[in-house]
This record gives structure tokens, C-alpha cells and sequence, in this order.
């Protein structure tokens, strides 16, 4: 019979050996933390290559201690529980969370702000319609004389008509106002909200399958733009999404189109062109970005450098019996065909794209 011993048995061996080098040969939950963080760890792909690299390191640093007590195995698991908490998909959830906490936050105080404009509204109506009950009654005593009554009646009217059309434009302004809470990005204002880009889009095609007009979709991401908040903070970073809605807004209002925020840094413009005309208009997009000098305020106040920051953009046409989600996936998947081929660059849904002239 053959001495020899499978690879995985023999390296068990030898890491049972050390561990009893430092104490802790005899106690299976501590191999237990040495194999998942030397074995494990490395495969999750919620870590990142720097959390995976910060989780042995501790690990390891506190097993040079070689102190085999309980006290420093519940340290070695809060640092792992710690870790594991603050992984990626957590973080992210996190985020949305946060942020969806700040939209509705943001929206009950728009709601408690309308509400205590209408009851004061209310409360205001009833004293001017005493008021104006008053006047009447006061002109109408004096119907026995007409002439002196048709002018008092027609100076009255027009004092109530000049009111209420005044309050008719405040309630309109008011309507608004509460529309673009409801449908605008809190963040990336004036963009609209993921919400209300579903519902416009499902009507635009909904419009297409009526009169055949065209219908594309523009897909945005800002490239790299990890490393700008890794870079500048976080706050730079919404800075440069800001700056990115107010480039995407400008051309999009020109044109009478739609622009929207889909989710973290990709934007979506949709707009009654054709592909090749919006293929024309993204690289248009693409060339304002890239010559956009961007200067941060980092602490409050101005930098002096500049940053510089670049878009991919995948284009997408609508055809007959799509859905509003499979067009956005098309889109999607244009920009991440650009992401794979050197971003800074437009591509067409199921067309190879091209480096771009510069």
C-alpha cells in the first residue's frame, strides 16, 4: 500500500501541524476559520480583491498572537461577522435603502407642506367668501337703485374673477410642484425617476403601435466612475452625476425627449428618432462629455485641477411586440458591449462596435 497521501490531506496535515505550533492544533473551530478564510474567502465574488486581502490579513495577524484563548477566537469572528456585513451586495442594499428612506422622508414633508397650504388655504377661503357674501349683500340692499348698482356689481365681480384667477395659477404652481416630486430624481433633478420612465415608455410604444413613429432608447454610464468616489469621495461623485443630468437634460430638452435616471450612475434618454439619428445624437452626447472640464469642490471649496470623465452609451431601436423592460435591456446590453471593447465609445444593440475617431 502506497504512502503517499491526496494533496488536500496532506495540506490538512501540515496546516494541523502548525496550528499546533501556536496553541491551536487541538480546537476545530479555529481550523475551521483557517481554512474558510484561506480557502473560501478568495472565491466570493461579494468581496472585493482589497476586503478579501483585509479579511486574512487580520485573521492571520491575530493568530500570530498565539493566544488560543476564547476571548481572542470571539474577536477573530466579530472581525469576520464585521466583514461579512459589509460586503458589496450588502453595502449596495444598504445604499438603496438609504436612499429610498431620504425619497420618502423628502415626499412626507412635500405631503405635510400641501396639506397645511390647504387648510390654511381652506381657512383663508372662508373669510374672503364672508367677505365678499358681505359686499354683496351691502350692493344688493341697494337694488332700488339701479344705476348706482350696476357699477358696484361689475367692480365686484372683477375683484372676484382677479382672486380666483390668482389662486388658480398658485393651485396650478402647487400641481406641479407635486408632480415633479412624485416623478423627478430627487437627486439628479430634473431627470425623471425610474418609476416614471417605465410608465412614459410603456405609453411611447404604446404611441408607436398607433402611428408607426420612430422610437429609440439612449442607455448611459459613466465610466470608471468607481474610481472617482474611491478618488474624490462620494460626495464628488454625485457632483459629477449632477453634471452628467444637466449635459443629458440640456440636449434632451432641445429635442422635446425624455431623460431619466435607471439606477445608480446609468441614465436612459428616449427619443421619437430613428437608430441611425440616435446613434448621430450619442456620439454627439459622448464628445460633450468628454470635453466637459469638471472642477470639484473638495471641503467646500474649489480644486484646482480638473477632472475629466467619459460615458458608454449603447442605442436601441424599438421593433414590433417588444416590451418597455426588453428595450431597455437592449440598450443595456449595447452599453456594456461598450464597456467590454474600451468604453468612451456608442454601439448599437446587436452591432459590433467600433474605437471612435478621435
Amino acid at each position: 500500500m502506497s504512502n503517499d497521501c491526496p494533496s488536500d490531506s496532506c495540506a490538512i496535515k501540515k496546516l494541523c501541524s502548525e496550528m499546533h505550533k501556536i496553541g491551536c492544533g487541538s480546537k476545530p473551530s479555529w481550523l475551521a476559520v483557517v481554512l474558510f478564510v484561506r480557502n473560501l474567502v478568495g472565491n466570493f465574488s461579494i468581496f472585493t480583491d482589497e476586503q478579501k486581502s483585509a479579511i486574512q490579513r487580520t485573521v492571520f495577524s491575530r493568530l500570530s498572537r498565539k493566544d488560543s484563548s476564547d476571548n481572542n477566537f470571539d474577536q477573530i469572528i466579530d472581525d469576520l461577522e464585521m466583514f461579512i456585513a459589509s460586503n458589496q451586495v450588502t453595502v449596495s442594499a444598504e445604499d438603496e435603502l438609504e436612499s429610498q428612506k431620504n425619497i420618502t422622508s423628502s415626499l412626507a414633508m412635500v405631503v405635510n407642506e400641501f396639506i397645511s397650504e390647504s387648510l390654511s388655504s381652506e381657512q383663508e377661503r372662508g373669510k374672503l367668501l364672508s367677505t365678499f357674501g358681505r359686499e354683496t349683500l351691502e350692493v344688493l340692499s341697494e337694488a332700488d337703485d339701479l344705476e348706482a348698482l350696476r357699477p358696484k356689481l361689475k367692480v365686484l365681480l372683477k375683484s372676484m374673477l382677479l382672486h380666483y384667477k390668482e389662486k388658480a395659477k398658485d393651485w396650478e404652481r402647487k400641481a406641479r410642484f407635486l408632480e415633479q416630486t412624485v416623478n423627478v430624481d430627487p437627486l439628479l433633478a430634473p431627470l425623471h425617476n425610474r418609476r416614471y420612465l417605465e410608465s412614459y415608455l410603456r405609453n411611447a410604444i404604446e404611441q408607436n403601435q398607433v402611428d408607426n413613429s420612430p422610437l429609440s432608447v439612449l442607455m448611459l454610464d459613466i465610466d470608471n466612475f468607481k474610481e472617482v468616489n474611491d478618488t474624490y469621495g462620494h460626495q464628488v461623485g454625485d457632483d459629477v452625476l449632477r453634471t452628467l443630468a444637466k449635459i443629458i437634460s440640456a440636449h434632451s430638452e432641445k429635442y422635446g425627449w425624455f431623460a431619466a435616471r435607471y439606477g445608480g450612475d446609468e441614465l436612459v434618454v428616449v427619443c421619437a428618432v430613428s437608430v441611425d439619428e440616435a446613434l448621430l445624437h450619442s456620439d454627439a452626447i459622448r464628445l460633450a462629455v468628454q470635453n466637459y472640464e469638471f472642477k470639484p469642490r473638495i471641503n467646500g471649496k474649489l480644486a484646482d485641477g480638473s477632472i475629466r470623465f467619459t460615458v458608454s452609451i449603447g442605442v436601441a431601436g424599438y421593433q414590433l411586440g417588444m416590451s418597455s423592460d426588453e428595450l431597455l435591456n437592449c440598450a443595456d446590453k449595447a452599453m456594456y458591449d461598450v464597456k467590454g471593447t474600451g468604453k468612451n465609445n456608442v454601439a448599437q444593440f446587436g452591432v459590433i462596435s467600433v474605437e471612435p475617431e478621435w
